[in-house]
């Protein structure tokens, strides 16, 4: 039985898509997928896949689609995000799978930048909307999927639809945002004006 499934939407980031599979491989379980949905990059993944691998027919131009192609395929009880050009910690996976031993339908996880470092006790920052700062119990989402025709903020649309119920938190930092990398495919979505900065 799979209970977590992992979702890396990808384009054009095979180097720091390998850094990043290289560190969730020395974690991997039997009770963990990773699902790699490749954009249509210039170049398909030469490296070998334990992981499973979806390379989508042509260039979506932003990350639902992947990320909807993701869940599509996801067959585990909890749900994670990861973007290609970001980074995990060691403890990652065991970390969440040791919190799905508790009840509860979405859990933040803490995280950290160059400039910053966000320990979610409660409730992220109204301008922290996006998906890979949460677990989500697969159930909550059900057929929920990102909106492919938002440019940005798609992770906050789709959050105001999905997250609800009991909430937990896990407060120490398993993530580390890259936050200097302003081309990629996931960036270039989630920019957030200010309408979304103030939690309007």
């Amino acid at each position: 039985m799979i209970k977590l499934s992992i979702i890396i939407p990808t384009y054009n980031r095979n180097e720091n898509l390998l850094r990043l599979l290289q560190i969730l491989k020395k974690q991997i379980t039997k009770e963990v997928e990773v699902i790699v949905v490749d954009d249509h990059s210039d170049n398909e993944v030469k490296f070998p896949k334990w992981f499973k691998y979806i390379r989508l027919n042509e260039n979506s131009g932003g990350a639902s689609i992947p990320r909807n192609a993701g869940l599509d395929n996801a067959k585990g009880e909890y749900i994670a995000f990861i973007d290609s050009d970001d980074t995990v910690k060691d403890n990652y996976i065991k970390t969440i799978l040791d919190k799905t031993k508790e009840d509860w339908d979405y859990c933040y996880i803490s995280w950290e930048c160059s400039t910053h470092k966000i320990i979610i006790k409660d409730n992220p920052p109204n301008w922290n909307c996006c998906v890979w700062n949460c677990i989500y119990k697969r159930e909550l989402i059900g057929n929920t999927r990102f909106n492919p025709e938002l440019v940005i903020a798609e992770d906050y649309d789709f959050n105001k639809r999905v997250r609800k119920g009991k909430k937990a938190n896990i407060t120490e930092i398993l993530y580390y945002y890259e936050q200097f990398s302003p081309d990629s495919l996931i960036k270039s979505g989630r920019k957030i004006n200010d309408k979304y900065k103030k939690g309007e």
